[in-house]
């Protein structure tokens, strides 16, 4: 296992920009701090992930980071030029910590 991650983790050369959200704004829009460079190794994939809420909502990438990456469901990332809302985010864990968090666009 510990194969695959570091095998993951050599593959985390892209770049991908995380736009953290900070609240919404009086008429309901997010409101992003600045943004932040991470690496990442990106999977493109038809599937079906079960988001925070609870609900069914269908992503076609997965970005691959590092545990200790600080992401969260409500950020934008942007992506190859395209900033898409974060849909779930999952978790490769390790010695009980998560080692490769899998956020999916």
């Amino acid at each position: 296992m510990t194969i695959l991650f570091n095998s993951l983790k050599s593959w985390m050369n892209l770049t991908a920009v995380r736009k953290p959200y900070i609240k919404r704004s009086g008429t309901g829009a997010k409101v992003f701090g600045d943004s932040v460079n991470m690496d990442c190794y990106a999977e493109g994939k038809v599937q079906v992930v079960t988001n925070k809420e609870g609900k069914e909502v269908v992503s076609n990438k997965i970005l691959y980071v590092d545990g200790p990456t600080e992401i969260d469901e409500l950020d934008n990332v942007v992506f190859e030029g395209r900033e898409t809302e974060v849909k779930a985010i999952g978790y490769y864990y390790r010695n009980g910590q998560p080692d490769i968090k899998l956020v999916y666009l």
